[in-house]
């Protein structure tokens, strides 16, 4: 039998080589994805799809696309404080061409939140060079430079700009006369006092204005204006930092009595930053409220502050002395021998030592003129209280004073970070004159060179570094009394040469620190020893150094007439 075989015939299926349609479904899941907040997953595929696509026209169609959807993502991101993220996306986005300039304002602002100024400020400046309308960013780049990049100069120029565009902000005049006040001081006196006066006008009822606006009249001596401001900021809730920034106002007009009890609030200021005082004097754990009658009490009077605080202030340990019945004080480890060797009938004592200490009560000592209801024509000791053994003077003086009859000179330009913060420094260079002098020794009574000056010194300038000798307060004050005459700006040299009656001229900018109400005439009031010379306007140091300069030729000069009469005899 024959069987037949069947012929099979297959069919071909015809073979697609476009790759349209899987692009086409790469972009409709993209979409998808992202419409359902997985953007990760849908951006990826963005930028496949993209990849793919040969068309340039679609491609640039799709490449919109991605790019709306990544910089919707990128922004829910910064919300949600994920700089980085954030950053990350818009990078991507930034390899394609045509995308928004407004992703450069973005970046600078994620910049700015994860620390980096410096790259924060470049994206915006980028920002500020392409964009026909540039938005708020005067105002960022502004708060950038101000508070990262601390130019402050360079902040007043982009605020200004800003006003262009925000002519009722009133936080922009705010800052435009805050930074004028503390950049030049007491110069644009105009622009500070328009600028705050046009901030209370748009927002009479903000603090800050207010008390910004108290300060600079107060600077200026504009008592009427600055009292009525001060008088305003006490309705308007005013915080710890500005009731002792009105304290300090008073005491520098010479309302002491209610200045210093308005300083009280200076160890609950908001803005300490690194300031910190000691650890009793953050308890209320026997704090004497001076109301109390202490003749049958033992009271702690304890350091605050600087080294200068302690030697100012410890004048009036004499007076507490008659109220009660027995002063112990606690002051600063360097200061101890000095204190001691002053003999001021009481003991003297370090910090680690206050539990040893018998006390029913402690006051800081800034307090003190509180309870001695100091004015300012009362200031008790200002002659000189502080004292150091003849023998002691004698030694350091054979040891690291030069044996000739040259007119010997301490100065001190710079005191702590503080004194910087307060302009209260004088650049070395202005002094240069005095070194050069042939018949002047001039002795650096500088422990810490903080700005490296005296290592730029000229040859024809001649300085001898006395203060690496130093070993605590009471050694500097040996060298102050194998001087002639001291030279120094506002620290803690000037007060010691002051609490010893060392002759100083004490060198003043034209805003001084609160404490200095008398700048002018022959001493400051609270050290008759120091004659004071201020600049006419603020940083102009050559004005006081010349005049500082006639009193030192008028000493050469009597000197040397000294000398001829004694060869003539």
């Amino acid at each position: 039998m024959q069987v037949s075989k069947r012929l099979v015939v297959r069919k071909e299926i015809p073979i697609d080589n476009s790759r349209d349609l899987i692009s086409s479904m790469d972009v409709a899941m993209a979409e998808y994805y992202c419409q359902n907040n997985n953007y990760e997953r849908g951006l990826e595929l963005f930028r496949e799809a993209i990849q793919e696509i040969p068309d340039e026209a679609e491609r640039n169609f799709v490449i919109n696309k991605y790019i709306g959807q990544a910089i919707q993502y990128a922004q829910r991101l910064s919300l949600d404080k994920k700089y980085i993220e954030a950053i990350e996306q818009y990078r991507n986005i930034m390899k394609y061409s045509g995308f928004p300039i407004n992703i450069y304002k973005n970046i600078g602002l994620c910049m700015k939140s994860i620390g980096n100024a410096d790259l924060a400020i470049k994206f915006l400046k980028r920002f500020e060079e392409i964009s026909p309308d540039k938005e708020d960013v005067y105002v960022y780049l502004a708060d950038l430079t101000y508070t990262d990049i601390k130019d402050n100069k360079k902040a007043i120029e982009y605020y200004e700009k800003a006003l262009e565009r925000n002519l009722n902000n009133f936080s922009i005049y705010n800052m435009l006369g805050h930074l004028y006040s503390t950049c030049y001081q007491d110069k644009f006196k105009e622009k500070q006092i328009e600028y705050l006066t046009r901030a209370f006008e748009l927002c009479p009822n903000n603090r800050i204005v207010v008390k910004n606006l108290a300060y600079v009249y107060g600077k200026f001596d504009e008592v009427q204006k600055a009292d009525e401001f001060y008088s305003k900021l006490m309705y308007l809730n005013p915080t710890h930092s500005d009731l002792h920034a009105y304290g300090a106002y008073l005491v520098r007009h010479q309302r002491f009595a209610e200045g210093f009890k308005f300083l009280q609030h200076r160890f609950l200021k908001e803005d300490l930053n690194n300031v910190a005082f000691p650890q009793l004097l953050t308890t209320k754990k026997k704090k004497w409220n001076i109301k109390v009658d202490i003749k049958d009490k033992r009271i702690l009077v304890h350091f605050e502050q600087g080294f200068g605080d302690s030697i100012m202030f410890v004048r009036f340990v004499d007076e507490l002395k008659k109220m009660c019945k027995e002063v112990s004080l606690v002051v600063q480890k360097p200061l101890v021998s000095l204190f001691q060797a002053s003999k001021l009938g009481v003991e003297i004592y370090t910090e680690d030592q206050i539990p040893t200490i018998n006390y029913d009560y402690w006051i800081p000592m800034m307090d003190l003129p509180i309870v001695c209801e100091t004015k300012p024509t009362t200031i008790p000791k200002a002659g000189g209280y502080l004292k150091v053994l003849k023998s002691k003077i004698n030694a350091y003086r054979k040891e690291h004073i030069n044996d000739n009859d040259k007119i010997k000179i301490g100065i001190c330009y710079e005191g702590t970070l503080a004194s910087k913060e307060t302009d209260r420094d004088i650049p070395l260079h202005y002094l240069y004159p005095l070194m050069k002098l042939p018949d002047v020794e001039v002795y650096s009574f500088q422990v810490d060179d903080l700005t490296c000056q005296m290592d730029r010194i000229p040859e024809d300038a001649r300085l001898i570094r006395l203060g690496r000798t130093f070993r605590n307060w009471e050694d500097t004050a040996c060298a102050m009394n194998c001087m002639d005459f001291m030279v120094t700006t506002d620290n803690g040299v000037m007060n010691l040469a002051g609490a010893l009656g060392v002759k100083t001229f004490g060198l003043f900018n034209r805003i001084v620190e609160w404490r200095w109400f008398k700048t002018e005439g022959e001493d400051i009031a609270w050290y008759k020893s120091i004659k004071p010379f201020q600049c006419p306007t603020s940083g102009a140091w050559e004005i006081p150094v010349a005049k500082v300069m006639e009193e030192v030729d008028k000493i050469r000069a009597k000197k040397i007439a000294e000398k001829i009469k004694g060869k003539m005899i």
